[in-house]
């Protein structure tokens, strides 16, 4: 997300031609006030364009906003915050992305990117491709968000249109229903490329509460209000993974994902797993994280921690400061003379560098953690897809769970499936 919002900053930021378009397109007039010298070497008013100003000259433009009146005032910021999550780097990536996908089909990327900001690009793309700008808000949210992930079924064609999702709808309310809130359902699907995924972005009705805010000058009012949250879940069909943002213990989100499996990919229930999702025992010896594809561009890949458990009562944790992990492992257990075969690998940081690429002053990096039974902290970034497709290229998703896949009914695109 961008920095913090405040009105000053975004005015100051975005070209004033563009704030102009933007209130014209609300119908108000984009004139101000500004004190300029005479022939005479006099001070005097003088009214001019947003546009005539310079970019520097940003007050006016804020007293102008100010002279508003609040109902005006409010949607302006409201607009204005929006556009400021976008300006930055990783919601200019999002608007991109979004906007080279189906349905929208734009080249914009040379262009967005030769603008003199991101504030420049976010204010475009909000006035000239509004759908691409909105859709890019639920990516971008995505994107900083951690996911609870299970495996399913590979190659599904899920459920998408609104018509096909009124029993999911249903189920949604009626599991919230029981905590007193989401009596009221929407949904928006969209997908993404690269891995191709379906996202359903679920927004349910919240708890009641009290908004407070100026009735006049000097009384507060409170209003009441029913606030939205929203639970995201992803559908992975070339891995068969099902995703979810929601809070809750393990067997809330088993219940969740069962929800998704029933609303949107048409199954009763999730595959039966007797046992953890991820097997992390190859990294108690030497492993060279490979095979690597050319154009993920990778690289190092290095084990930055693992922790073992000894005898199922004891767990020990090695971090990498140099040495190598493997040789502190062998000289530890050594010490208290306990084989490497009777220890299990509960958990594991990765840390995965990318090749410096054309216009980065640094080198992307990423480190992540896997720990048994379930645990993994990636998100839903790029970088983070990479690294999520490794984790299954590598072997670390346990073979139960890929068999559990393999034994419930076969689906058309069965050769696609993990061997």
């Amino acid at each position: 997300m961008g920095t913090d919002y405040s009105p000053a900053n975004f005015v100051r930021k975005t070209p004033n031609s563009l704030l102009e378009q933007y209130f014209l397109t609300k119908e108000i007039e984009p004139q101000v006030e500004i004190e300029a010298d005479t022939a005479e070497g006099e001070k005097q008013r003088k009214t001019v364009k947003i546009s005539e100003l310079q970019e520097n000259q940003y007050k006016p433009i804020l007293a102008m906003m100010g002279s508003l009146d609040t109902a005006e005032q409010a949607e302006i910021e409201g607009d204005f915050r929006k556009i400021d999550e976008r300006a930055c780097k990783a919601g200019i990536t999002c608007l991109i992305e979004e906007s080279q996908w189906e349905g929208h089909n734009l080249n914009i990327a040379d262009e967005i990117r030769e603008m003199q900001s991101p504030y420049e690009g976010a204010m475009w793309m909000f006035l000239n491709q509004r759908k691409v700008f909105d859709n890019s808000g639920h990516f971008q949210k995505m994107d900083g968000a951690t996911f609870k992930k299970t495996f399913a079924w590979k190659g599904l064609n899920p459920k998408q249109l609104d018509g096909e999702l009124a029993d999911f709808k249903q189920k949604m309310i009626e599991y919230y229903g029981k905590e007193g809130r989401g009596k009221r359902c929407a949904i928006e699907v969209l997908k993404r490329s690269l891995p191709e995924r379906y996202c359903y972005f679920v927004s349910l009705e919240d708890y009641g509460d009290i908004l407070n805010e100026f009735e006049d000058e000097e009384k507060i009012k409170g209003t009441p209000i029913k606030p939205i949250f929203e639970v995201i879940f992803v559908y992975h069909p070339e891995s068969g993974r099902i995703e979810t943002n929601a809070k809750g213990k393990k067997d809330q989100m088993r219940q969740l994902h069962e929800t998704f499996c029933q609303g949107v990919l048409d199954k009763k229930k999730l595959p039966d797993k007797k046992g953890p999702m991820y097997d992390l025992e190859k990294l108690k010896n030497r492993f060279d994280f490979h095979p690597r594809e050319t154009k993920d561009n990778i690289k190092t890949v290095k084990l930055k921690f693992i922790e073992l458990e000894i005898n199922s009562k004891r767990r020990i944790g090695f971090t990498d400061n140099g040495s190598d992990i493997n040789d502190l492992i062998d000289i530890a257990l050594n010490k208290v003379n306990v084989p490497l075969d009777s220890v299990t690998v509960t958990k594991a940081k990765i840390q995965i560098t990318f090749k410096l690429m054309a216009g980065e002053r640094k080198s992307k990096t990423i480190t992540f953690e896997i720990g048994i039974p379930d645990r993994c902290s990636l998100k839903d970034s790029h970088i983070h897809q990479i690294a999520q497709k490794y984790i299954e290229i590598w072997d670390f998703i346990s073979k139960e769970i890929i068999e559990d896949q393999s034994d419930n009914e076969k689906q058309p695109n069965d050769s696609t499936q993990l061997s």
